[in-house]
């Protein structure tokens, strides 16, 4: 198998790199919204943007 060493994938794989880095770093720094497991909600029914309880 052959790696494309051109200059637009070196700088493609480049670019992709960054963003995924900076994606890393972001997340590292996030906090949770809410405990899983405290969360009480019902996971074995949709929601919908019509549905009332949502309102």
């Amino acid at each position: 198998m052959k790696v494309d060493m051109s200059a637009k994938a070196v700088t493609i794989r480049l670019k992709r790199v960054s963003q995924l880095r900076r994606l890393c770093l972001s997340l590292g720094k996030a906090k949770p919204v809410a405990n899983p497991s405290e969360e009480k909600t019902d996971t074995t029914k949709p929601t919908t943007l019509n549905d009332s309880t949502n309102q």
